[in-house]
């Protein structure tokens, strides 16, 4: 009976685990990125990853506030680990590849290099 009864609080607490993590999978990062623009105050640039309608995909839209300039990456490859993601996309004018890691609170490119740079969520 105690045997039963650790087995089943041990399949309870490993439900619940997975039920809080914020990107079990593709479809959840895809709705938790909806309509969300994250920006980086020292570099003055927006950061959204949504449907780009002039592509007709989804994919990363990068925003220079200083120059007006916008860079596109689609193609892009979702990894889930849970408690964060990996995003990736690819230009489509020269090849150029562009990646993040999406946490719940925010955006890091460049993550685990020297030079990483945060984006955090923009309020409106």
């Amino acid at each position: 009976m105690k045997k039963a009864l650790l087995i089943a609080a041990i399949i309870l607490a490993g439900g619940i685990a997975s039920a809080q993590t914020p990107f079990p999978d593709m479809a959840a990062v895809i709705k938790f990125m909806e309509d969300k623009t994250y920006y980086n105050a020292d570099m003055d640039i927006e950061l959204e990853f949504g449907m780009i309608s002039s592509y007709n995909t989804y994919g990363i839209t990068l925003k220079s506030k200083k120059s007006g300039n916008t860079m596109y990456f689609i193609n892009c490859d979702i990894k889930t680990y849970g408690s964060f993601a990996d995003i990736s996309g690819m230009s489509p004018t020269d090849g150029s590849n562009f990646k993040f890691r999406l946490y719940k609170t925010k955006i890091v490119v460049g993550a685990g290099e020297q030079k990483q740079s945060s984006f955090y969520l923009k309020e409106e």
